[in-house]
């Protein structure tokens, strides 16, 4: 199994050089950019072959998947797990317990929920806002405007630490579009840390289509799935 899996390695050594070449282009440190690797629909054999390359962050879209693959894990990983997907309210305590980062906040009453449940178990959760910059319908998120009436609300919910932003890139072949929201989802981020004052540790955009163009506006956190866990997947030079 482990010969079968080398294609693993092969592909995340791709993605490093990509992201390090990407950064220079626009004069960043590569180090400063840190990658979800994104495991939806791939078994716990090939986390745990991606864990032995590298690999610390794991990023899963649903709560029931990860906790499966947790389970078969045993814990016995010395890693971060990461919720990338659309969060259910219902889903908020289980949730929790898995995650050591949530990426999708993405509504007040999700807020709630999440405060709530923190502070029954004294806990505090950490979390991104998902802003949705395209318009897009399909797509969760605060839109921009809803983000700036919601922040005051956000800001008070004393067991939630709000870690960053969140987007996802619009789906389409026109990169300035990308570049666009990429682009408006950082100058919210530096609104924020110097307006507001806020501590945001992450800015979290780009995926394996789009990743690069989202290390060039800013990004220091990718959500990479298909480009490190599929055979099939093409990572061009």
């Amino acid at each position: 199994m482990d010969n079968e899996l080398n294609f693993i390695k092969e592909n995340w050594e791709k993605v490093k050089e990509k992201i390090e070449k990407a950064a220079l282009r626009v004069g960043r440190n590569p180090d400063e950019i840190k990658v979800v690797a994104v495991s939806k629909g791939f078994p716990s054999t090939y986390i745990r072959k991606a864990y032995e390359v590298g690999v610390r962050k794991i990023g899963e879209n649903r709560v029931q998947e990860a906790e499966k693959k947790i389970n078969e894990l045993a814990g016995d990983l010395e890693c971060e797990w990461h919720l990338v997907g659309h969060l259910q309210t219902n889903k908020v305590k289980k949730a929790l317990k898995l995650f050591d980062l949530i990426h999708s906040l993405d509504r007040l009453d999700l807020a709630k929920a999440l405060n709530k449940e923190a502070q029954r178990e004294n806990k505090v959760v950490k979390v991104l806002i998902q802003l949705n910059l395209s318009g897009e319908k399909t797509k969760y998120g605060f839109k921009e405007d809803e983000f700036w009436k919601s922040l005051n609300e956000l800001l008070s919910y004393e067991y939630l630490k709000i870690e960053g932003l969140m987007t996802i890139g619009p789906l389409t072949t026109d990169k300035d579009e990308i570049r666009r929201v990429f682009r408006s989802l950082y100058n919210i981020w530096e609104v924020l840390k110097v307006k507001e004052n806020l501590n945001l540790r992450y800015l979290s955009m780009g995926m394996s289509e789009d990743f690069e163009i989202a290390i060039e506006e800013g990004s220091n956190l990718l959500r990479l799935g298909r480009i490190i866990f599929s055979k099939e997947f093409e990572v061009r030079g």
